[in-house]
């Protein structure tokens, strides 16, 4: 099942979706918040192909929406290191700097 859902984080508006368990029963959700400029995907997603298409993206590991928002940065795209997004920063630091 697919979700969709429109946050207020910090303001701005940030699309949240949610996969719930694309691998079947016991796999994690897949979760994406994309902002103006680029997106927060979990670890499900591929850092790299946001390398190959110039994305400005970065993983953040959770569960949810909130967990996404309060966890920090595990990874960052080479665009999204550009506008300033860094490991250890949380989610909603990161919508931030992505709006």
């Amino acid at each position: 099942m697919i979700k969709t859902e429109i946050l207020n984080v910090n303001g701005n508006l940030v699309q949240g979706v949610h996969i719930n368990a694309p691998g079947g029963e016991g796999h994690p959700n897949m979760l994406v918040l994309v902002c103006k400029k680029g997106y927060i995907m979990c670890g499900y997603l591929n850092l790299g192909t946001s390398d190959a298409v110039a994305d400005a993206a970065c993983v953040i590991g959770g569960a949810c929406f909130d967990d996404i928002l309060a966890n920090p940065v595990k990874a960052v795209s080479k665009e999204g290191e550009k506008l300033g997004i860094k490991v250890g920063m949380t989610g909603k630091e990161v919508c931030d700097i992505l709006n």
